[in-house]
């Protein structure tokens, strides 16, 4: 398993490529961190100085209007010569795949892949590799990572996107209270539900709102039986904003193994106490009618 941090700040750049196998970055179709060419470009250029990979992130869905700039971006990014592209919408792996991109090109459904039977028919299109839904259990992890080894990848720390829709909550909220807007694209606002006291992370960009757990997932007790069959364990820093708990959590994931998992988890969560959780990997997300 090669462990990829998503680099959401650029002052980050230095810290997370020294303790990470690689990083995965925005673009300019994608939630949270939007760079500019000159930018991706810089950051490519640092992080091949360091021998590291890099990875772009294309999340967003394209419209029909959109698809000769996105053509003309696809033609940027193999010119970069990146080591790989995450994408959502499957016109994106279209396009690349009649262009040739020769990279490695990984399907990110958020939470579309649930099963080893779609996660096997997308990877016989020719797709490298998939990420799978955030709210699967630890036994369909294990079930679908046994029957793909090698060609899954999973998010295995950081906030989870419960939510996405191309409706404006922010903006048109902002406007129904008759208030000025200007949190396009920040990571500075949270949703606080009527009967519940928890905060839930909500960033709105150009392709929607998303909202997110309040808790932070960790998977120190499951990741040693897992990553010998992972493509890549995914650390997302988005609304992390202590830089220093990524990176201790980077070195930690990489000495972590079944006989030394309990003091390491111990000794993290003591210097970087926060609300962390396993996620959905120990409940079921729905009810059925027996149950």
């Amino acid at each position: 398993m090669e462990l990829l941090v998503t680099l959401r700040k650029m002052e980050d750049l230095g810290k997370f490529a020294e303790v990470a196998d690689g990083l995965i970055v925005g673009s300019e179709y994608t939630t949270a961190f939007h760079l500019k060419q000159k930018d991706l470009s810089r950051i490519n250029e640092y992080l091949k100085s360091k021998e590291k990979k890099i990875y772009v992130m294309m999340d967003n869905f394209i419209m029909e209007d959109e698809k000769k700039d996105v053509s003309d971006y696809l033609d940027y990014l193999k010119s970069l010569e990146i080591n790989g592209l995450y994408f959502h919408d499957l016109g994106i792996f279209g396009m690349a795949r009649t262009k040739q991109f020769g990279k490695d090109l990984i399907y990110d459904g958020k939470s579309v892949l649930c099963n080893s039977l779609d996660s096997a028919f997308l990877l016989k299109t020719g797709i490298n590799a998939v990420v799978l839904s955030r709210e699967l259990t630890l036994k369909e992890v294990k079930d679908i990572v046994n029957a793909n080894p090698g060609r899954i990848d999973l998010q295995i720390f950081g906030h989870l996107r419960l939510s996405v829709s191309r409706r404006k909550f922010l903006s048109n909220y902002f406007k129904e209270i008759k208030k000025d807007y200007r949190y396009f694209a920040k990571e500075t606002l949270s949703l606080i539900e009527e009967q519940r006291d928890y905060r839930l992370p909500i960033i709105e960009d150009g392709n929607g709102t998303s909202i997110f757990s309040d808790y932070i997932l960790e998977m120190f007790d499951e990741l040693p039986e897992l990553q010998s069959k992972l493509n890549h364990g995914i650390v997302d820093s988005l609304f992390i904003n202590d830089s220093d708990l990524i990176v201790d959590l980077c070195h930690e994931y990489k000495r972590l193994s079944a006989d030394n998992k309990d003091f390491i988890k111990d000794s993290f969560m003591r210097k970087h106490p926060a609300d962390y959780s396993k996620g959905y990997l120990y409940q079921k997300t729905n009810i059925t009618k027996d149950e």
